[in-house]
């Protein structure tokens, strides 16, 4: 059965990736510091480079056109049915393609299904077959150049 447990702290040593990543992040630091001027203006750049795509996508989808760089290479159309549904009405939204459906929806008292597995009420090796243990971490962001 899978450890549904915080994990532990351990130093970046004891995994070899990690302290790779820190040794790098140290060179990767000393280098900034050394061509800060050039680092100085390509943020600049950067940012204005950022600026400036986001004021022209925003232009050209406004338009919908294709210009430049942009290219509308599709178009989709969808429809709202729950709101279509609002605005028409049931009997004009059926005759006129909707549709609707009652659907099973399976939920779970969390707490209620830990105290059986706790309990045995639940076979532990079923358990596995159902339950998945995701574990969220703060990361450091990716580099981009």
């Amino acid at each position: 059965m899978q450890n549904t447990e915080k994990g532990k702290r351990v130093p970046a040593s004891k995994i070899a990736e990690v302290q790779e990543l820190n040794d790098i992040k140290v060179e990767l630091d000393h280098f900034k510091a050394e061509h800060a001027d050039v680092f100085v203006q390509y943020k600049d750049l950067v940012d204005r480079y950022n600026t400036a795509l986001e004021a022209a996508e925003k232009e050209v989808r406004s338009q919908g056109v294709t210009c430049g760089d942009f290219e509308n290479f599709s178009v989709s159309v969808k429809y709202n049915p729950e709101k279509m549904f609002e605005e028409l009405g049931e009997a004009m939204f059926k005759a006129n393609g909707g549709t609707t459906s009652t659907k099973t929806e399976y939920k779970v008292d969390v707490k209620k299904v830990e105290a059986a597995i706790a309990s045995k009420s639940i076979p532990e090796e079923c358990v596995d077959n159902f339950r998945e243990v995701r574990r969220n971490y703060h990361k450091p962001e990716k580099l981009s150049v």
